[in-house]
Order: C-alpha cells, then structure tokens, then sequence
C-alpha cells in the first residue's frame, strides 16, 4: 500500500512539474507575442500590447530588457513606456534603462530616464549619466532627467560648471555664429564667484572702418539699460524720496486715455518695473513727441511689457531729484563703481569708443546719437562694465557704502508677478528653466536649482545683447553684439553653455 502511495504521489509531482513547465512556457509565448506587436505601425496596437504587458508586471522584464536593445526604434520605445509602466518592479532593468539614455531616439532617452526615476535611490548608479541628460538637446529630455535626479538624489542637480570647459565653448563657438549670422561684433565677459573671470572682444566694432572691438568698445546695451534704471529707483525708495506702492499721480500727474479715469490715478512704481502698469511698450507716434497715451488694462492684473512705463517713471525720478536722469546715474551709480565708459546719453568724448548697429546682412545701419536720455533704452557701455553692475548686485552689501541693502536687493530680485506670456530662456544643466517671472527690472527664470536673472535688449539700430546671473553662486555672463542677428547668436550659445 506504502509503494502504491508514494508511486501515485511521484506521478503526482511529476505531472505538476510538467504542467509548470508549460504554463510558464505558455506565459513566455504570450509576452513575446506580446512584444512582436510592437513591430507593427498601427499605434493602437502597440499601446494595447504596452497595456497588457503592464499587466503582467515583472514576469515580462526580462523580455522587455531584451526589445529594449532591438534595431527597431519603435520596439525599443514602446519597450521603454512598458518598463516605464512596470516599474518600480523588475530592479533587474536598471542597468539596461542607463544603457538606454544613450540611446539615438529621443523618445527612449526621455521615457528611460523618467523610467529610472521611478526606483528612486535604487537606480543611484544611473546619476552620473542622467547628469548629462540635462545638457540634452532635447528639452522633454532634460526635463525627464531633471524630474528622476530629483527623485533619485536631489544634491546631484547642482552640477559644479567647469569655467574653463565654459571658456572653450565660448572661442570656439563664437567666431562661427558670427560668420553664419553676419554679425560683425561681439563682445562677452564671465562672472565668476562675483569676479570678472574672463572677457574677450571679436570681430569689429563698424563694417566700414574695419574697427576693432576691444575691451573698451561701447553699445548700445538697448533694454538692458532697465535694471541699471530699476537699481537707481530702488536707492531713493530706500532713502524714503519714492515709495514703491504709492500712486505716481501723487508725485507726476499725468494724463492716460483708458476706459476707466480711475486707471491713471492707480498705477504705481512697483507695477512699472514688474510691468503690470497697462502702459503699451510704445504708443503711436513715438514718446519724444508726446502723442496719446494709452492704459490698456486695469493696472496690477496682468503682465505686459511696457517701455512707455519705464520712460514715465523716469519723468518722475527726474521730479524728485530736480536732475537729468544721467546726472542722478551717474553720481549715485557710475561714479560709485568707476564706470568710466557707461552713459545713458551720447557725448563726443564717447564717440570713438562708441560701435555702430549693423543689419541682417552685416552692413553698417545709420547711427544714432542719444543725445537724450530714456532709461528703457539709451544706455551706452562696455561688457566688463555692465558684468560689474551685475556683481554690484551679488556682492555682499555695504562693502563700498552705497549698495542697495540686502532687503531691498531680495526686492528686486523676487517673483512680483509670473509671466506665462513668454518662454523661459533654453538653457542646459543646472539652470534649466521651470517658470518665468518678473522681478523690479529685471526678468527672472524659475529653475531647477534656484533662480536665474536676466535681461535681453534690442535697438532699432542694430544692437542686441544679453546678461543673466544665478545669485545663489555669484556667476553669471554678459554679451553685447551689433548686429540685428546677434539675439540669435546669443540664444544659441546661451543653449550651450547656460549652465554658469
């Protein structure tokens, strides 16, 4: 009886093991057929396939592992977003998901990546590969690497820039952009630790004298001459000669046409500088002949550019201190800081220093002398000088007795209204941009390791030119062309090396 038991119960595992064996065999045919779905080109089937295999769970990794490496883009895609799906099951996947953010499809790149982020800690060997994502070209790539870095070991954001590795993209990307953009002129300097760490001139200053640019070269730094203007705001707001929240009315009264009266009487120096005032950027008929002037919206609700505003806030500075604004520049600013080759209006001694504007195709626009001040757009000056403004702001306050304080820099420095109305800049690396704002004159992008000031300018002349800095490593990098492609030059290169 004992024999005839223990026979029955050898069939009986005998057969169980065999009946194992042919379901798990089952189960491999059925993921691999599966998976021989993502080879057709109809997207539904491909999706419904992902969905099923999702459903399957870790049992279909090892699988996925292996259409991960297929030849075919679209296999290793739709592998991809089923792993994506699984995870963070099949920990065995890691090391072939970073094998992936190398991959030639951006699409795998960016669903790997956002992959690797679901494991956490676990995936901590993926960091230094989803490093280099963030200097990806494709910018849902580098948000992909930013969101699983963050999940992974948010300290491995902040990647320590190499200056020198800077430097060399800067010489050997310049000359070309300039070649291929006929921009004649450039100018650039870099800040490090609130020092000018390196400054270099290319090109020439006008087409037809075959100047040179050098280090004292002037342009017209165009819309970068607001935060210079915004700073000097700041210091009688400070002095208790301007209050940043109190009507302008009560100091220049000024006559708006707008659907309600009641606009006019409203608009304050804080919503001129985060450019919430209604003001258009410029009326009709220019502002020196003082045509109409419109309010388009109630002031405060919303962003929209506006030089007009700028140029009224001016009138009234220029009240209070009973002087030109170049005048009150330069006493309280320029001079302070030794910025010999800095002016808001043109004057002959200047005039040598001062380049010329070129065209889309490099000839020589006319040239124009400011012989007026406007603080949206007249400023002339070098790029080491405008780089020691910037490092005038940075800098550790009351080291020369002048600075604007620590409260009021915070600010000028701080979201006073989010802009939706324009892109963030496109940079790589740790400055890869999140949201944009407004901050008291100058722009402010939201990134993923801490802010990012900056201001772009263009003339009607032919100038073009930009700065930023990050505050939170005192660095940053100014550039000043002219030529009317130079906000393109400037936009690639920043692409490049944003990462200051």
């Amino acid at each position: 009886m004992k024999q005839i038991t223990l026979i029955l119960f050898s069939v009986f595992i005998l057969t169980s093991n065999l009946f194992s064996q042919e379901v798990a065999l089952s189960g491999d045919k059925r993921i691999q057929s599966l998976i021989d779905k993502f080879r057709d080109k109809d997207q539904f089937v491909n999706g419904e396939a992902i969905k099923e295999l999702t459903n399957i769970g870790e049992p279909a990794v090892d699988h996925l592992i292996k259409s991960l490496q297929d030849e075919d883009d679209n296999v290793r895609l739709c592998s991809a977003i089923a792993l994506e799906k699984i995870s963070p099951a099949g920990k065995q996947a890691i090391p072939f998901l970073i094998n992936a953010l190398q991959d030639k499809n951006s699409n795998v790149r960016w669903c790997s990546a956002l992959a690797l982020g679901k494991y956490q800690t676990y995936a901590a060997s993926a960091i230094s590969e989803l490093q280099k994502l963030l200097f990806d070209v494709d910018y849902d790539v580098r948000w992909a690497a930013f969101i699983s870095l963050s999940k992974i070991d948010k300290s491995s954001l902040n990647i320590s820039p190499d200056i020198s590795n800077t430097i060399k993209q800067i010489e050997t990307l310049t000359p070309g952009l300039m070649n291929e953009l006929n921009v004649p002129g450039l100018s650039v300097a870099l800040i490090t630790n609130n020092k000018i760490s390196y400054s270099k001139s290319f090109g020439i200053a006008d087409a037809n004298a075959k100047q040179a640019v050098n280090e004292n070269t002037m342009f017209e730094a165009c819309s970068m001459s607001k935060p210079v203007f915004a700073y000097l705001v700041l210091k009688l707001v400070e002095q208790g000669k301007l209050d940043l929240d109190k009507p302008l009315y009560h100091y220049l009264p000024e006559k708006f046409v707008c659907e309600d009266e009641e606009y006019a009487k409203q608009i304050t120096a804080r919503m001129i500088l985060s450019h919430t005032s209604g003001l258009p950027n410029w009326r009709k008929g220019e502002e020196e002949r003082n045509p109409p002037l419109p309010i388009y919206f109630k002031p405060g609700t919303k962003f929209s550019y506006s030089g007009e505003g700028i140029y009224y806030l001016q009138r009234v500075v220029e009240k209070i201190t009973n002087q030109p604004l170049e005048n009150f520049a330069k006493e309280n600013l320029f001079d302070k800081l030794g910025l010999t080759s800095t002016s808001f209006v043109w004057n002959e001694n200047y005039d040598k220093q001062i380049a010329t504007g070129h065209n889309a195709e490099g000839r020589c626009n006319p040239r124009k002398k400011y012989t007026h001040s406007n603080a949206a757009y007249t400023l002339y000056t070098t790029s080491e000088e405008y780089a020691k403004f910037i490092i005038e702001i940075m800098k550790p306050k009351y080291e020369s007795g002048f600075s604007l304080s620590d409260e009021m820099t915070k600010e000028m420095l701080s979201h006073q209204v989010r802009v939706d109305t324009r892109e963030v800049i496109d940079r790589p690396g740790r400055n890869f941009g999140l949201q944009g704002y407004r901050g008291l004159g100058w722009a402010i992008d939201a990134t993923i390791t801490g802010d990012v000031i900056y201001h772009s300018g263009a003339n009607q002349t032919g100038f073009r030119c930009y700065s930023q800095f990050s505050p939170k490593d005192g660095s940053g990098i100014v550039i000043m062309t002219n030529g009317e492609n130079g906000n393109e030059l400037w936009k690639r290169l920043i692409k490049v090396i944003g990462d200051l």
